[in-house]
């Protein structure tokens, strides 16, 4: 069998494919852990920063402590959705893991509210995949600091109760800036944020009625 006939070629590129395969594969397994390690790390690191925690040391052991003394964590299913939800201890502030679709894929973050729902007390960003030096930089500190303390319109429609962007009224109080050159990705957040804070209101509301627990409004 000459090395220009079809078959040569073929079974050779077949062979490479398995070497590579295989070493990609075993890569991948044997650091699999480690991975597993370093995505629990970051969604610690997060929920220390969103809810302002302070952390004794920066081992993955000191960020779970300061998780474990002073956030409480509860599951609660609604729709076919289950909700990761925290409740700061002293606070009484709740956050709520929220996932969406960006301008090119899921964009995912935990937002923190007042114990009463009427406003936001932080938000920060887990996984992004939006443009680097455009809708990426809703993960810099400058964007997520506007949402603190912004509060929410329940009073107004669904996608207009948090405003990311231009509003008919440049000074409301429920509004922050969009990014700059990154309109679809703003746009994108707004809705699904929005879309969040509805449906996981419903969910608080519903988890209340089944544990017969008075929620703290507004709740209807």
């Amino acid at each position: 069998m000459t090395k220009t006939s079809p078959a040569y070629i073929l079974g050779f590129m077949i062979l490479i494919c398995a070497v590579f395969g295989t070493g990609i594969s075993s890569v991948h397994y044997a650091t699999l852990d480690m991975l597993k390690k370093n995505e629990k790390l970051h969604k610690n690191r997060s929920i220390c920063r969103v809810f302002n925690l302070s952390v004794a040391g920066a081992s993955a052991d000191a960020f779970q402590k300061a998780i474990d003394d002073n956030i409480s964590y509860k599951q609660i299913a609604y729709q076919n959705r289950t909700w990761d939800v925290y409740k700061q201890k002293d606070t009484g502030n709740i956050g709520f893991v929220f996932s969406g679709t960006g301008f090119w894929d899921r964009i995912t973050g935990i937002m923190v509210l007042a114990p009463d729902m009427s406003k936001v007390m932080n938000i920060q960003f887990l996984d992004q995949k939006e443009t680097p030096g455009l809708g990426a930089r809703i993960e810099e500190r400058w964007f997520a600091d506007q949402f603190k303390g912004v509060p929410i319109a329940w009073d107004q429609p669904v996608d207009k109760r948090i405003i990311v962007g231009p509003a008919p009224n440049p000074a409301a109080k429920n509004r922050v800036d969009a990014i700059t050159g990154a309109t679809q990705t703003s746009l994108a957040l707004m809705r699904f944020l929005n879309s969040e804070l509805e449906t996981f209101r419903k969910a608080m509301k519903e988890w209340g009625e089944k544990t017969m627990l008075e929620m703290p409004s507004p709740w209807e």
